[in-house]
């Protein structure tokens, strides 16, 4: 019970730290109080979940509700804060990556008018493709509250809990910068939660349920390659307690590669002697941060798989791994460039530090069943 109490109080501390890292940050611009101000928030939220029967009174109806006023107040800010105003090039990103595949062009040789060139994998902006075509890609920070939303209905999640972590995801600092940023992190890392779901609950893999699982693993981890770290800690999890065959693991292994290596085919095709010189893997070694701490991360990944007891533990030290990945390479930029630089000024992305909170509410909304 010591265990389960623990891991809750640093999942909300996860919450509670990325939260606090945006409300601070973005505060500071318009006041000197940012530090109170932060602080005081994160204590209002930690008074909420200590208290969160008081919620009892939320029911569907008022979930819904909330979620109707959140899409509004999108819409607003949209209408409000155009793309073009932003220092943000998320979108610009993605909005280039397709003018230059449309223009016929190579579209890793895209430039964001930040000046950066696209670093995630290609099933990431085939993702935002209809986005792009319509002419907004906020909608995916829409889809990604709404996707995990529903992931807490189908597991029929306590009622209590469900409206807390609802009101938690709509009320915090870093989800009000993803929608202004039309930023995607919580969507990506909410479909890679999905899939885990999807695999954790499988008590055979049949051929069927391979063929799925690979087919998911290998279009996610065409989004952002750090998602290996998820399908390491799980299949690591359950070769270790026999949930798995070593047999149909290199099977869904094969498969996995062979999905991930096919979403290459529609911007790599006609390409190929350009996809050698810029590709995203060059792009996430040489711009973002050394390939050797990338082996580091997935080595925590496997170290953590060991400490996993059941299938909660797994979504649990998800969270864990991709927190301390994201810290360590902040903590690198810290003493590489200072801190103003890094942070203050943005050397480094805080932003992904949201690909641990669906994991964190995920492991909250599963263990507090008693409300």
């Amino acid at each position: 019970m010591r265990d389960l109490l623990l891991k809750r109080n640093i999942s909300l501390a996860l919450f509670l730290f990325v939260n606090f890292l945006f409300t601070y940050k973005y505060l500071e611009r318009v006041t000197p109080w940012a530090a109170l101000l932060s602080v005081l928030v994160s204590l209002l939220y930690i008074v909420l979940y200590r208290n969160r029967n008081i919620l009892k009174f939320i029911n569907k109806k008022i979930e819904i509700s909330l979620i109707i006023v959140f899409i509004v107040v999108c819409l607003v800010i949209w209408k409000k804060v155009p793309i073009e105003t932003l220092n943000v090039d998320r979108w610009s990103v993605i909005s280039s990556f397709w003018d230059s595949y449309f223009a016929n062009e190579y579209a890793y040789f895209a430039k964001s008018f930040a000046g950066n060139p696209p670093g995630p994998m290609p099933f990431y902006f085939i993702l935002s493709l209809p986005f792009y075509l319509i002419g907004e890609l906020g909608f995916l920070s829409i889809i990604g509250v709404l996707f995990f939303y529903w992931l807490m209905c189908y597991k029929r999640v306590n009622f209590i809990i469900r409206g807390l972590v609802l009101l938690l995801i709509l009320s915090s600092f870093f989800n009000l910068w993803e929608v202004i940023c039309r930023s995607n992190i919580f969507f990506n890392a909410s479909l890679v939660l999905g899939s885990l779901i999807y695999i954790l609950n499988q008590k055979v893999f049949s051929h069927k349920t391979l063929i799925i699982s690979g087919i998911f693993i290998g279009l996610l981890i065409s989004t952002r390659n750090v998602f290996v770290i998820s399908y390491i800690i799980c299949f690591l999890y359950l070769l270790r307690t026999k949930a798995i065959q070593f047999k149909q693991l290199t099977i869904l292994g094969i498969i996995s590669l062979l999905v991930f290596a096919l979403t290459f085919i529609p911007v790599v095709y006609g390409h190929l002697e350009d996809f050698k010189q810029m590709n995203p893997f060059i792009v996430q070694s040489t711009f973002l941060i050394p390939f050797e701490y990338t082996i580091l991360f997935v080595l925590i990944a496997i170290g953590t798989s060991f400490l996993c007891k059941n299938i909660n533990d797994v979504y649990f030290y998800n969270a864990i791994v991709f927190f301390v990945s994201i810290l360590i390479y902040l903590i690198y930029y810290i003493c590489l460039q200072g801190f103003t630089q890094a942070f203050t000024n943005s050397t480094v992305d805080i932003s992904y530090f949201i690909f641990c909170i669906p994991f964190a509410f995920w492991f909250l909304a599963n263990n507090n069943s008693k409300g």
